[in-house]
């Protein structure tokens, strides 16, 4: 077991840090300050969108100081994205945060929740029969609620809610603290008033 230090900051004693060290590795411990973050109502939906979008290959990433989300090719870069990259990993995990994407085991559970919600029955245990498994679970369930254009609909905006409040979640876990206005709204006037 390698020999670790412990070490206290002498910062004021709201922004107190400690420090677990040893001669390869340091972990700092402290009070996380929340940052408050303003989006427009598009900059969110951007944002759930993102979540629920996976591309192999490709990272997106949120700065939080702008609420700007920025896509970062894993593989074959130019120079732009290699400028971004660096700035992002200069960034990262203080600006610059990657956005995580749906997990399949949560699309399976919105699909279950869902379908418990399909009042016909012979629907509903349609959809259930899909869910047992199999090839393209995905798509056949959708397949089979587009026999309902109205059930379909419900299905995309409950999945939509879902993401909403993972996104929400996750900002929540970076410490970020969103405000959501509208449109229309200019964020600059509000704080003044």
């Amino acid at each position: 077991m390698r020999n670790r230090k412990r070490k206290k900051s002498a910062l004021s004693d709201h922004e107190s840090v400690s420090i677990d060290q040893d001669d390869q590795f340091y972990f700092i411990e402290g009070e996380h300050q929340v940052k408050e973050l303003i989006l427009k109502e598009h900059q969110l939906q951007d944002l759930i969108e993102t979540y629920d979008m996976y591309m192999d290959g490709i990272e997106h990433f949120f700065n939080i100081d702008t609420g700007e989300i920025v896509m970062l090719n894993t593989f074959d870069r130019d120079d732009e994205e290699e400028e971004l990259s660096e700035a992002i990993e200069e960034g990262f995990n203080d600006i610059y945060f990657r956005i995580p994407c749906r997990e399949s085991s949560e699309g399976y559970m919105d699909m279950e929740d869902f379908a418990d919600t399909v009042s016909n029955e012979k629907l509903r245990i349609k959809l259930f029969n899909v869910l047992i498994g199999g090839k393209k679970m995905f798509r056949r369930f959708k397949d089979a609620l587009s026999s309902d254009a109205r059930e379909l609909d419900r299905y995309y905006k409950f999945v939509e809610s879902r993401n909403k409040e993972r996104v929400l979640d996750w900002l929540e876990s970076i410490n970020v603290k969103l405000k959501v206005v509208a449109e229309n709204d200019n964020p600059a006037e509000e704080n003044i008033k």
